[in-house]
């Protein structure tokens, strides 16, 4: 079990991302993408489609494997994120009412954007696509900011 504590190597983890990429796109003629699964599972939940597909599977696999993966090491998963406590609080509401919001706010992105970071990131930047290569630009660009202002509110060293 020892192994699934350690964090994959650069090297190896990839090209396996983007091989995976490559086999899902040549078997199931889509692009891997988290935002899929999220509007299958809606689409189940309020009966506008009738099965899950492999994108819900997947999505609840990537939420099961980050909580087995923390089991794994010997930790029990939590709510708890370093400096997301100290600038939010550490009461389970905010932090829910906070993660809530911006799980919200993601999905319209989501929307809006015609794809998530996984889908425009991963498979439409390498397929060439400008609106991909123009969505990834904004949210890596949006994280570094955040996190710039994050630790500057927080009074973190730089």
């Amino acid at each position: 079990m020892e192994i699934l504590t350690i964090r994959a190597p650069w090297y190896l983890a990839g090209p396996a991302i983007g091989l995976l990429i490559v086999l899902l796109l040549w078997l199931t003629n889509k692009p891997l993408g988290a935002m899929g699964g999220y509007i299958e599972l809606d689409d189940w939940v309020t009966r506008r489609r009738g099965d899950v597909g492999w994108r819900t599977i997947f999505m609840v696999g990537v939420i099961g494997g980050g909580f087995l993966s923390a089991l794994a090491a010997g930790s029990r998963p939590t709510l708890g994120y370093g400096s997301f406590d100290q600038l939010f609080g550490a009461t389970v509401a905010v932090r829910a009412l906070i993660l809530v919001g911006a799980g919200a706010l993601m999905g319209v992105g989501g929307r809006l954007a015609g794809g998530c970071t996984s889908g425009h990131g991963l498979c439409g930047t390498s397929f060439g696509s400008p609106a991909s290569v123009l969505c990834t630009a904004t949210f890596m660009g949006t994280a570094i900011g955040c996190t710039f202002a994050i630790t500057w509110i927080l009074g973190l060293p730089q």
